[in-house]
């Protein structure tokens, strides 16, 4: 089985391509690699040490499903650990998905302090997935892990420890340039954006900056400074200064000119987007901060990062609700909807700027 760099997305998106290529960022910027980076998996201790980095954190109580078609990984999922009465509703999602992805094995891990639990939702979930081929079914807890399709030869009562970080493929995903967290918590911790101490400061600041957002008498000259800004953009986020985090902020109210740095994102530099749109909403007060992180979002998808996703969704969830681009992304984490998309959804939003802003839009 070969895993690629590609996680949970979920739910679908219509919009399309862009024609003509976005203005080029700067040339120092860090080289994007090619394609996928694979590793080889052979056993499961190769899958534990490897589903971290498809994820972007290690996986607490958590279940996560692998679904592999022609022995390379297509989509990988994670879902807090439900309760065992959810199990045939999951188990539904996880065959829907399946059957969306032409999947011809699944692999189901659940990673849980609590092991009878754990093992009975496993259990259920094998039988209602019975028509599909199980390549492991693992529960993972105190630093070992039990198989559920084996025998007592491959997998004794006690368990087999792993150790990851002495584990070959942990260091050839780093080497690989995959990054990966402690735990969820510290995913959503990377985008909640400004200290309650720093937000009158940035309010104040925001608020100055108010004024000279307000002299722009067109969309096109604020969509002009939004790229500017955008493509000039510093390769290291932490590099672009507050003043520019703020006016970003500012200009994506207006939903056309946030719509203009959406279409910037492609597949061969979404990196870079996540970098930029992280960097911006660690500095921007929540009043600015939900179309950044949908843009963080919505990049994120792009570059296969699917627990990003539903971090910036949850979180534009929380400051405003009504948000239709986070119910948007909402949708796409939902529903597992793969970035493969993108280009259709790209073009569509590409034809709809160029009817509202057409100097800009191409």
């Amino acid at each position: 089985m070969t895993a690629s760099q590609k996680s949970d997305p979920r739910k679908s998106a219509r919009r399309k391509p862009e024609r003509g290529k976005a203005q080029r960022r700067r040339r120092n910027r860090r080289p994007q690699t090619e394609g996928r980076t694979r590793l080889k998996v052979r056993r499961p201790d190769d899958l534990l040490a490897i589903v971290p980095y498809m994820i972007g954190f290690h996986p607490d109580e958590d279940l996560v499903a692998v679904f592999i078609k022609s022995g390379r990984v297509k989509l990988t999922t994670r879902t807090d650990i439900p309760h065992e009465s959810a199990s045939d509703e999951l188990a539904e999602w996880i065959d829907a998905l399946a059957e969306r992805e032409r999947a011809d094995a699944l692999a189901l891990i659940a990673y849980s302090a609590a092991s009878l639990p754990a093992h009975r939702l496993l259990t259920r979930l094998m039988d209602r997935l019975s028509g599909r081929e199980l390549t492991d079914v693992l529960y993972v807890g105190h630093g070992r892990w039990w198989s559920l399709t084996c025998g007592e030869e491959c997998c004794p009562l006690a368990g087999t420890p792993y150790d990851l970080t002495a584990h070959p493929l942990s260091a050839a995903a780093v080497f690989a340039g995959l990054g990966v967290l402690a735990n969820r918590q510290e995913l959503e911790a990377s985008i909640s954006g400004p200290t309650e101490a720093e937000l009158p400061r940035l309010l104040n600041c925001a608020e100055d900056l108010l004024a000279e957002v307000a002299r722009f008498d067109s969309r096109s000259a604020a969509g002009r400074l939004l790229l500017s800004i955008v493509d000039s953009a510093p390769a290291d986020a932490a590099d672009l200064d507050e003043r520019s985090c703020l006016l970003l902020g500012l200009l994506l109210t207006d939903t056309y000119v946030r719509d203009l740095a959406w279409a910037r994102i492609s597949r061969s530099d979404a990196e870079e987007h996540v970098r930029l749109w992280a960097g911006v909403v660690s500095r921007v007060p929540p009043v600015l901060a939900a179309a950044p992180l949908c843009l963080l979002g919505m990049a994120a998808w792009v570059a296969g990062h699917g627990a990003l996703v539903n971090c910036c969704w949850e979180r534009v969830s929380r400051i405003d609700p009504d948000y239709s681009m986070g119910k948007l992304l909402a949708d796409i984490g939902e529903r597992g909807i793969p970035p493969s998309i993108w280009q259709e959804i790209k073009t569509e939003m590409q034809a709809e700027l160029a009817a509202e802003l057409p100097m800009l839009a191409g």
